[in-house]
């Protein structure tokens, strides 16, 4: 065999050709590459860009009840131990989408929270936290409700507390029924007072006072202070029939 022949047992890219077929493949895997990451990169940013289109879209009001619909507990097990704080969480949350989410909803909110907390009461005593002889149902509603009252400094804190204790009121030990409406009409007292300005009244206060109103069965008064109010701040036709089906419930 001639010596100067090299052998290429153990070659893979011996001749100018393989070099030429292996260099456009080396291309080939390189530009492919870049296509996908540009893809990728163009991908996340079309979609960024439709969800900031989405944003912009809403309103005020949306945006913030986006934000709180997130923190709603889904599909709870009320086999599990922590079902009825995972209830009352929610209740919380509905309780903030009344007081801040769009107008239009505060009904749908207001029903929601309601069944959250009736599911929360209903866990609590089948769990063993009202047990015979202690205390009764409408001690445990009075207890609970206390936790949602603050320490205020403003109108629609007060507003707020005047609510909770007109749920109190209706809801909790008849025994202490007198006390509790007195207490939410102290607090819807206060709010009026540490008000700056009467241009400064927001439908969000008249609509949580109507409602504590019409939880002391003072409907009457409710339908005072809706006239009070067109007079303020002369609110919308459809805001004000939607106080009146309020009171007629």
């Amino acid at each position: 065999m001639n010596n100067n022949i090299k052998s290429c047992n153990t070659c893979y890219i011996c001749t100018r050709k393989h070099k030429i077929v292996a260099w456009f493949a080396l291309l080939g895997i390189f530009l492919c590459g870049i296509m996908t990451g540009a893809a990728l990169w163009g991908y996340k940013h079309v979609h960024a860009a439709d969800s900031a289109v989405e944003s912009a879209k809403l309103s005020p009001c949306q945006m913030r009840e986006k934000a709180l619909v997130a923190q709603i507990i889904p599909d709870i097990d009320d086999a599990q131990f922590d079902a009825a704080d995972a209830h009352k969480r929610n209740a919380d949350v509905y309780d903030n989408l009344m007081r801040w989410g769009c107008t239009e909803n505060q009904k749908k909110y207001e029903e929601s929270r309601d069944a959250e907390f009736s599911v929360f009461y209903a866990l609590q005593n089948a769990m063993g936290a009202v047990s015979e002889g202690q205390d009764k149902p409408c001690q445990v509603i009075e207890r609970t409700l206390k936790g949602n009252i603050s320490t205020c400094s403003g109108s629609e804190c007060h507003l707020s507390n005047a609510e909770v204790y007109s749920k109190m009121s209706e809801d909790g030990c008849p025994e202490n029924s007198e006390k509790y409406k007195q207490m939410a009409l102290n607090e819807l007292q206060i709010a009026e007072g540490v008000r700056i300005k009467d241009g400064d009244l927001s439908e969000y206060d008249v609509r949580t006072t109507v409602n504590t109103y019409k939880k002391l069965q003072m409907q009457n008064e409710a339908r005072r202070y809706i006239k009070k109010a067109e007079k303020l701040i002369n609110p919308g036709v459809d805001f004000i029939m939607e106080l009146q089906r309020v009171i007629e419930e």
